[in-house]
């Protein structure tokens, strides 16, 4: 009996300390240290109330399980932080197959109005933003095909063996300091290179041309950032 009630009390101490353990790294928090640091959350695991999330976009972005999911059986988009950043740290997760198109966009441009009909909509100063590629395949006849997963669209190349870990949670993180840009994936710096078309703008989700996997769904979680001098 007595050795019984000395292997419960060690079982329940494991499930104790595993939960403690679990608590601590759970997703959509912030650690004391990167609190300490500056890190916000662009995410809470529960709303979306950092992000402008328009009635039009919230048919595309939706929060499931912890997460931020893209719907790939509509017209897609790109949902912007209401918040803009210069100068950053951002990190995230995120989980998806390699069919998927979809990306983070840095220094995105502010929304603007949808010209009339007939109308061609007027460029952007600056341009619309800096597209961190998640999308492992180049369909041939988009503009970027050659910029894949980790690669900052037109401005600096992943190599070919930057690529998502299929359905599992992949990490993404990227420095942006005036014209430099680095990106990390999954540990593995994978892009350093300069640019100094735009200094700031709102950071994008974006999920492009879901027609080419109706099947392939993308989630987010963990977006934390920290602003740069």
């Amino acid at each position: 009996m007595k050795q019984m009630r000395m292997l419960a009390a060690a079982a329940a101490a494991i499930v104790c300390v595993s939960g403690l353990v679990w608590a601590a790294g759970q997703p959509n928090t912030l650690t004391p240290q990167e609190q300490k640091e500056g890190w916000v959350l662009l995410f809470d695991g529960q709303t979306l109330d950092k992000w402008n999330a328009t009635p039009e976009l919230a048919k595309v972005w939706k929060v499931v399980d912890g997460a931020i999911k893209a719907d790939p059986s509509g017209a897609g988009g790109t949902m912007l932080s209401k918040d803009t950043f210069d100068n950053f740290v951002i990190k995230a997760e995120f989980r998806t197959g390699p069919d998927i198109n979809s990306g983070i966009i840095l220094r995105a441009a502010p929304p603007r109005p949808r010209p009339a009909a007939g109308e061609k909509p007027a460029p952007i100063p600056g341009g619309p933003g800096y597209e961190l590629q998640i999308r492992d395949k180049n369909p041939g006849n988009y503009t970027g095909g050659e910029f894949l997963t980790g690669s900052i669209v037109d401005v600096v190349k992943a190599p070919h063996d930057a690529k998502i870990l299929p359905n599992q949670w992949n990490t993404l993180e990227a420095t942006v300091t005036g014209d430099h840009f680095v990106v990390v994936l999954n540990g593995k710096k994978v892009a350093d290179g300069h640019d100094a078309k735009r200094a700031s703008g709102h950071i994008g989700l974006q999920l492009a041309h879901p027609e080419d996997a109706r099947d392939t769904p993308i989630e987010f979680r963990n977006i934390k950032i920290r602003r740069l001098p």
